[in-house]
């Protein structure tokens, strides 16, 4: 039987593309899981949705599958093609845009009239519990507008179109352009693009992060269990292993990595007692449960340790060391050294000691997880100081054997 390129469920098609795409390289033989046709249907889908940007290479263990794009020649998201990719029967495609066009004069209709008219007006039955079903669907997501008239519960198409959004579409092009590829559940901001109809906005970026979107679902349960107060069963998949893992956690806060575009949330483990950080794209699934009293403690508490916190990971304990480090740079030549302290510093101060020579001092819990922000000032560098002096020892090692390799004393 062909494959088809529309899937019931995308969590399913999330996983094949996080084994393809996030963790990559993996062979026909690594999906022990599944039979070998579903691998190959689910492959063959996603490569019509990447193209070229699938590749493959043959290894000692058989031919390996990764993602490999250029990502500043992209002019839209590829994956965002997997959200149009649910299936749908003959059935419910055909009462889609039945429904739309019966509604679309804005007189407000219970579900037994919607089906009265769709019989008279159509010459089409349809069971009055699919048109109920459909109605009390669209009204949830907000396409159709919902009032009680008595005891009855009335439709009527939301007035809430992009033209009434976006009146005078100066400049629309440009933010949806910008908006469906940056920002968090961008993909709504790519429907937005599609549906003016302009096509592509010119805009290309350095850094984009385009796997993201796999994650949003996930990024939008925690985002409404966050809004509400609520706890999660989280699903985690291990990046080691592949062993997955069940735990109850109070969310607490979602970080991003400025180096790495990753996302992150930061959760108390409730069956461990302890501050836990969780990739986005390593969980697998999310269960909202109802909060507890004295949730708002833990999420506090999280806050004061982020402050003194570089990384995504929380200690376990409040300490926090002390560490500067003392620069050289031409003033007049090299004011973006000086920008670049401030504004990547992560609430460290700057403190001019003398013209050309200035010293940054922060108190972060892991002096070890600066270190790699740090070598991007080797060649200015000092003095380092701080509490940690092990993470500081290992720094300069590592200049000492990085100026060895390029044949500098070591």
């Amino acid at each position: 039987m062909a494959y088809s390129e529309l899937v019931k469920r995308f969590d399913r098609v999330r996983d094949y593309m996080r084994d393809f795409l996030i963790f990559g390289f993996k062979t026909r033989e690594d999906f022990g899981q599944k039979s070998a046709r579903t691998y190959d249907n689910e492959r063959r889908r996603i490569e019509s949705w990447l193209g070229d940007g699938l590749r493959w290479e043959y290894r000692p263990g058989g031919k390996a599958v990764f993602l490999s794009v250029d990502a500043s020649g992209l002019p839209s998201n590829p994956l965002y093609r997997a959200w149009q990719s649910k299936s749908f029967t003959d059935n419910d495609i055909t009462l889609h845009f039945y429904l739309l066009d019966l509604l679309s004069d804005g007189r407000p209709r219970h579900a037994e009239e919607v089906t009265d008219e769709l019989a008279d007006r159509c010459e089409r039955l349809f069971e009055l519990s699919t048109v109920r079903r459909k109605l009390k669907e669209y009204g949830a997501l907000g396409l159709l507008d919902m009032q009680k008239q008595g005891r009855r519960l009335c439709y009527a198409l939301s007035p809430c179109s992009l033209d009434v959004l976006f009146p005078d579409k100066t400049g629309l092009k440009e933010f949806l352009g910008f908006f469906g590829e940056t920002a968090p559940l961008s993909v709504l901001g790519s429907f937005l693009a599609g549906r003016t109809g302009d096509g592509d906005a010119q805009i290309r970026f350095k850094h984009h992060f385009i796997v993201h979107t796999l994650e949003d679902q996930i990024l939008l349960t925690i985002l409404e269990a966050l809004r509400a107060g609520r706890r999660l069963e989280l699903t985690n998949v291990s990046g080691r292993d592949g062993r997955e893992s069940v735990c109850r956690v109070v969310p607490v806060k979602l970080v991003v990595s400025v180096q790495s575009g990753r996302r992150y949330l930061v959760a108390r483990r409730l069956d461990k007692r302890r501050f836990s950080t969780f990739r986005l794209d390593y969980i697998k699934a999310l269960t909202p449960l109802p909060g507890q009293d004295g949730d708002e403690n833990y999420r506090a508490l999280a806050e004061l340790r982020l402050a003194h916190a570089w990384g995504p990971a929380l200690p376990g304990n409040e300490r926090t060391q002390r560490f500067s480090m003392t620069v050289a740079v031409d003033e007049e030549h090299e004011p973006h050294i000086i920008q670049r302290l401030r504004r990547e510093g992560r609430g460290g101060e700057m403190a001019r000691l003398e013209p050309g020579l200035w010293r940054y001092t922060n108190e972060v819990h892991d002096v070890g997880e600066m270190m790699n922000w740090v070598k991007t000032f080797i060649g200015r560098i000092v003095a380092l100081e701080g509490d940690d002096q092990r993470a500081i020892d290992r720094f300069y090692d590592d200049v000492r054997r990085m100026a060895g390799i390029y044949g500098g004393e070591a």
